[in-house]
């Protein structure tokens, strides 16, 4: 089943869409004016932004609210990003992606992350994991003498489950290459205590810490002193303690993430309950990532690992380690990441997991 979404039709009031069964679909409009779609199961559910990015504003299961907390109490209409910023998941790219330097000439992560989508969709069918419905759209970017690609993003919940497949395809749509850049943006709560476990060394050859502070923070020296414990141990990021400070972020390149026998990378949060939030991917299609862990105040963030395909210094530092990507013409880019949470016994299955990885 494939319904497209009109925005007339997203009210104040919260409205079923689409009912299979365990799995539904409702569909309404923030005060902000965002349309949104929640997809529900019996665990929970998200919520997604149709037009808007294709972000999954936020998701809730396992009893709580996975995304981050931030100053954002609903999304808005705004034109980058960083001033609507409260989401779950976020997509990056694709012509570029980052934090620009001076030098470069894209905004913020690239176009992709609060773009109008032309189309969206609820979808729902079966496959070999079961029955699903979710949130997808087109957004077809076309500049003359330029790139001209089409982004189809998907977010899918399985009935009975707590974790959510997010996927996108970037198609070049012209007869010459494009350049590529992407990253799936996995911003989690984080918790005093809480634990990450990886396919990933802990060593500073593994998680390259970023020096570079970006052009919109002012760090203090409670900062500096941080970021340098940091750099001579970068295990000190395992587990963010009572009190820790991380204002304005601290940022890791994670390099040579390890698959398991199928090739998939495991990343897991494991909370003082028992319960974790989990990321896995394959790690052969995207082959970079980054740790952003922000914890003051006012922002709390746990991204323990941002799949991609490249590092977020911004186009032309990334083209200078060579992580830009060339999409041949006619040519499709997919890349799919299972996020969500995990009740204790999943948690420890997963976690045996990755010490046999690991060993």
């Amino acid at each position: 089943m494939k319904i497209r979404l009109n925005e007339p039709a997203f009210t104040d009031r919260e409205m079923l869409f689409a009912d299979a069964g365990e799995l539904k679909a409702y569909i309404f409009r923030y005060e902000s004016g965002i349309c949104a779609v929640k997809i529900e199961n019996s665990k929970g559910y998200i919520t997604v932004l149709p037009f808007d990015g294709q972000m999954v504003w936020d998701a809730v299961f396992c009893g709580r609210s996975l995304k981050m907390q931030t100053s954002f109490d609903m999304p808005r209409r705004r034109e980058i990003f960083r001033d609507t910023y409260g989401c779950y998941v976020m997509h990056c790219g694709a012509l570029a992606m980052g934090c620009p330097s001076p030098e470069d000439d894209h905004g913020h992560h690239g176009e992709l992350p609060y773009v109008r989508y032309d189309r969206a969709f609820v979808v729902s069918g079966e496959d070999e994991k079961g029955r699903y419905m979710g949130v997808t759209g087109e957004y077809e970017y076309n500049r003359a003498f330029g790139s001209h690609y089409m982004a189809r993003p998907v977010a899918r919940v399985y009935e009975g489950s707590t974790l959510i497949d997010v996927g996108i395809e970037i198609e070049n749509m012209a007869s010459h290459p494009m350049d590529l850049m992407y990253m799936c943006h996995v911003n989690n709560a984080p918790e005093p205590g809480a634990e990450i476990f990886q396919t990933l060394a802990w060593t500073k050859e593994n998680m390259v810490v970023r020096v570079s502070i970006p052009q919109y923070n002012e760090p203090d020296p409670a900062f500096m002193e941080l970021l340098d414990r940091v750099q001579k141990d970068v295990s000190v990021t395992r587990v963010i303690g009572e009190g820790d400070v991380y204002d304005p972020e601290i940022v890791l390149f994670l390099r040579g993430v390890q698959g398991d026998e199928n090739g998939k990378a495991h990343f897991l949060y494991m909370h003082k309950d028992g319960s974790a939030d989990y990321t896995t991917y394959d790690a052969a299609v995207l082959n970079r990532g980054v740790r952003w862990m922000v914890n003051h105040k006012d922002w709390k963030s746990m991204g323990m690992v941002l799949p991609a395909t490249a590092e977020p210094e911004g186009y032309l530092a990334e083209k200078e380690k060579g992580n830009v990507r060339i999409l041949p013409g006619k040519e499709t880019f997919r890349a799919d990441v299972t996020v969500g949470c995990l009740a204790p016994e999943d948690a420890r299955r997963i976690k045996h997991k990755i010490e046999t990885v690991m060993k």
